[in-house]
């Protein structure tokens, strides 16, 4: 029987402007789900979240080993690259 190992991303929204409307650099995004894909993540849903969309991905552990990740390990932070027209800064919370 196959065993999973999971894991959620935040895209946070970004704000247009001071108090601009939020929005979700499709982007960053596309190239962080890539990313992830080639790593061996495969997606499996994605929900709308108030800080902004939480993507659900899973990968099939090898036979014999273990979860290599525990819940009480932190969170990790990736940061956006800075975007060219107005330099606001977006993150990934890689949980």
């Amino acid at each position: 029987m196959a065993q999973w190992q999971y894991k959620t991303l935040l895209v946070e929204f970004q704000k247009d402007g001071l108090l601009g409307e939020k929005y979700i650099d499709e982007d960053e995004t596309e190239a962080v789900l890539n990313e992830e894909g080639r790593r061996g993540w495969e997606l499996v849903t994605a929900s709308l979240t108030p800080e902004g969309m939480m993507f659900f991905c899973k990968k099939e552990l090898p036979p014999g080993s273990q979860q290599a990740e525990t819940a009480e390990d932190e969170p990790e932070t990736v940061e956006a690259e800075e975007a060219p027209d107005d330099g606001a800064l977006g993150s990934i919370r890689i949980f």
